[in-house]
């Protein structure tokens, strides 16, 4: 729900699918949905509800908000391969993959961040936050560490806001030296 309905945090979800799965999702709903608060649920059911109702799907915010997420997408895609860092595409989610071994930074170049001992994408990750007000976070963040051969070249970024927020972004990306 938080990033569907835009509400950042709101730590809610649902699923559909098939009976088999959907018992055996059952199963981790005993134990996982404890600390959900009352007022989320009835707030996002109602809003599941809204649409539900809804009898031209032209009013859909599925609908919207699908279309938005999608060139939002398309954009960012775009931007990304402008200045040399590829997307990795997928089908679904709300986050795109973006490669930054593809290119350099100017800020690669300085004592600080070659004495880093952090990943190469923790360590691009930072200074593009802190140079560029841009957040994008490093994938090895998602890896076991015990692993031997984690990919240290790849950040995630968010594409599901609002045009405005995504249009901010690509100005800036289109900034990185």
């Amino acid at each position: 729900a938080g990033k569907m309905f835009a509400i950042t945090g709101w730590r809610l979800g649902w699923a559909i699918g098939p009976r088999q799965i959907i018992q055996k999702l059952h199963g981790v709903c005993l134990v996982d949905t404890f600390g959900c608060p009352t007022i989320l649920q009835e707030v996002v059911a109602r809003m599941l509800e809204r649409e539900r109702l809804l009898v031209d799907p032209k009013e859909s915010y599925f609908n919207w908000a699908g279309s938005i997420f999608a060139e939002n997408y398309t954009k960012l895609c775009n931007a990304f391969k402008s200045v040399n860092m590829p997307p990795v595409h997928a089908e679904g989610g709300f986050f795109l993959v973006v490669d930054c071994s593809k290119r350099s930074f100017k800020f690669q170049e300085s004592d600080e961040y070659k004495n880093c001992n952090d990943a190469q994408d923790v360590k691009i990750a930072k200074e593009l936050t802190k140079q560029f007000k841009i957040l994008m976070l490093p994938l090895s963040l998602f890896y076991n560490l015990e692993l031997k051969a984690i990919p240290t070249n790849y950040l995630r970024v968010c594409f599901a806001k609002c045009p405005q927020t995504i249009n901010r972004a690509i100005e800036i990306i289109e900034t990185f030296d």
